[in-house]
């Protein structure tokens, strides 16, 4: 018999100029969303951004996948384009769509907190599996999606020039790549 486990994605839409020296983002952070529960209540743990709370948005977080030249990791958000008025008829998403478009005409960067709940009720989490932060690049939609496509902020470098790659040097650095000097 199988059980179910209980996976929620969470993200902080924040302004890389806001950030301070140390790296925190709690005061650059414009928007913090969950795709798991959406009641008004949304969900508030202190192991994710020390609790604070995370309102619904209909997203799927695509995981990093590799450029073909290899340069460079790539990532999406994806969300609904569609929602039903009370009328019945389906229309765009003006919601999902004007979080998308502030996002990217702002440069904002994304961090995803991946996370495993203690229970399917998603009242607390259990264990944190994954954080990734990305730059947010560009957006593309259809009738039924909104794709935010997501980019690490490092490139390749073709040589070894004494230096280490830091934070304070070029901002976040991704944790689902390799980076390899030669």
């Amino acid at each position: 018999m199988s059980t179910a486990v209980a996976l929620v994605t969470f993200i902080e839409i924040y302004d890389p100029d806001l950030v301070d020296n140390n790296g925190n983002i709690s005061g650059a952070v414009q928007y913090r969303f969950q795709n798991s529960e959406p009641s008004s209540a949304g969900i508030s743990d202190s192991k994710v951004s020390g609790g604070a709370k995370f309102n619904f948005l209909s997203f799927l977080y695509q995981g990093a996948t590799r450029s073909k030249d290899g340069n460079n990791l790539e990532s999406a958000l994806i969300l609904a384009n569609e929602s039903n008025d009370r009328e019945g008829s389906v229309g765009a998403n003006k919601l999902s769509m004007s979080y998308a478009a502030e996002a990217v005409n702002n440069g904002w960067s994304v961090r995803v907190s991946t996370c495993k709940m203690t229970d399917l009720t998603f009242s607390a989490v259990e264990t944190i599996l994954g954080i990734d932060t990305w730059k947010i690049v560009s957006m593309g939609y259809d009738a039924t999606t909104i794709e935010i496509l997501l980019s690490s902020t490092i490139d390749a470098v073709g040589g070894n020039i004494g230096r280490f790659l830091t934070s304070s040097l070029v901002g976040h650095l991704p944790v689902t790549g390799r980076i390899v000097t030669r």
